[in-house]
């Protein structure tokens, strides 16, 4: 998980060094959320299932989003063996649903979030926040780049790289899919 972290922290920088110029690196990035999972390779589930569900141009807009990115492998083991398109087809609709349980309409980092609290989401249902002590990196973490003393949790995933910053929202990485109650 730490060459996630290190791979999803080296696109974005690499990203944002040759989009932005040095007075716009002072603000908010002027990449949007899309783009940022368009590049990097970790969240290539999540595009495929944000163009065929057609909320891709939902994030390339303008807008104050919160998403819980789950990687490739928090959606492969969810899927069982399908591809993105294979479980759409057979389960016409749901993917949205689920796309949409992992947004909030608004921007939140991770600093707002505390423990017990829940957040409604575009989908209509809450998310609950669990924040505890720090049980996976209780030392100095050099993908952080600090150390970090509580972990974050989305229902049961855990947030594994907090507080991206996009030209309209924030983008949080977790390491499995959120699931809304059926």
């Amino acid at each position: 998980m730490k060459n996630l972290l290190r791979n999803f922290t080296l696109v974005v920088i690499s990203f944002l060094a040759f989009s932005c110029g040095e007075e716009e690196n002072k603000n908010l990035p002027s990449t949007s959320i899309a783009k940022i999972i368009e590049v990097t390779p970790e969240f290539s589930s999540l595009k495929e299932a944000l163009d065929i569900t057609g909320l891709t141009s939902t994030f390339e807009e303008s807008g104050d989003f919160t998403v819980f990115v789950p990687t490739n492998d928090a959606f492969a083991a969810v899927l069982g063996g399908l591809t993105v398109e294979e479980f759409n087809t057979a389960n016409p609709g749901v993917l949205e649903i689920v796309l949409k349980y992992h947004v909030l309409g608004a921007r939140v980092l991770s600093s707002d979030l505390s423990d017990g609290q829940e957040a409604a989401t575009l989908q209509g249902q809450n998310i609950t926040v669990t924040l505890s002590p720090n049980a996976f990196y209780p030392e100095y973490d050099t993908d952080l780049g600090d150390f970090e003393e509580t972990s974050v949790f989305i229902n049961s995933s855990r947030v594994y790289a907090r507080d991206v910053k996009c030209s309209n929202g924030i983008i949080h990485v977790i390491d499995a899919v959120l699931l809304p109650a059926s």
